[in-house]
């Protein structure tokens, strides 16, 4: 009898101590998905190596004078060349609409990002996603199903492949000055979408850390800035990759809290 007092006795007080423990635990956050499906369509990338221009857009319909500044969007129709290896081209098939984002290099957001974007491949921006509808004599007529900006005479096409829309759970914020963890993977901002100045959540930046650095769709990168040697590095957000590439990734900016721009540092969570 004195033996199960006292185990009732350990049990009683062992119990406040697993309802603190419990109490204690952070609850986990909503998961939601890192972009929507045009932010996703629309991020551009940059490629290793290089995309041939062996698939292309030669023109397009209601476009009697053939005008340069003519531009094609969703549901109209394009006319695709081929030459080289760009082989057969057949109704039903689909293609992602791409050009160089020369954008990039018009204005120099921090020392050195030229070599920087440079070393890690050729940027591309998403242009439209079109579907083949005839394959003529004169060639293949595609319908644009999707567009992200007008479609151009000499615009890029490549097979169309779906992209995967990671899921993140979203946390509360970072510590804005933990110290930086050597151990883990270091990159930077290479450029961002549209070359913005300065930019926030839900804005587009592309990682110098790609598949040969062990990027992965999904993974949580916290953004720092260190201004000088004699500062503390401080957290100001926090991106979730996108899609990856050989040399590079696509991220969204999923907290702010404070002003990011092209240049600053990422370390892998």
């Amino acid at each position: 009898m004195r033996r199960t007092a006292f185990a009732l006795a350990l049990v009683f007080l062992a119990t406040p101590a697993i309802t603190f423990r419990a109490q204690d635990a952070a609850p986990a956050g909503p998961t939601k998905p890192v972009a929507t499906r045009s932010q996703a369509d629309c991020a551009g990338f940059i490629a290793d190596p290089v995309i041939p221009h062996d698939i292309f857009v030669i023109g397009g319909g209601d476009d009697d004078f053939h005008s340069l500044v003519r531009q094609f969007v969703e549901d109209e129709s394009i006319y695709i060349g081929t030459e080289g290896k760009g082989g057969s081209v057949s109704v039903g098939s689909e293609y992602r609409i791409v050009r160089p984002a020369d954008e990039l290099f018009r204005t120099m957001r921090y020392t050195g990002e030229r070599g920087a974007v440079g070393s890690l491949g050729k940027p591309y921006e998403d242009v439209a996603i079109v579907r083949v509808t005839h394959v003529n004599p004169q060639g293949p007529v595609a319908k644009v199903i999707f567009s992200c900006q007008g479609i151009q005479t000499g615009d890029t096409l490549i097979p169309f492949q779906p992209r995967a829309i990671p899921d993140y759970t979203v946390s509360k914020p970072l510590d804005h000055f933990a110290p930086i963890d050597t151990s883990k993977p270091h990159g930077r901002i290479a450029a961002t979408m549209n070359n913005f100045g300065f930019l926030g959540n839900q804005n587009v930046v592309y990682l110098s850390l790609g598949e040969k650095d062990g990027a992965r769709p999904g993974e949580r990168f916290r953004i720092y800035k260190v201004l000088s040697e004699h500062t503390m590095p401080e957290t100001i957000g926090e991106a979730v990759v996108l899609s990856v590439q050989a040399k590079s990734s696509v991220a969204m900016v999923v907290d702010s809290y404070r002003e990011i721009s092209s240049g600053d540092s990422v370390e892998a969570e």
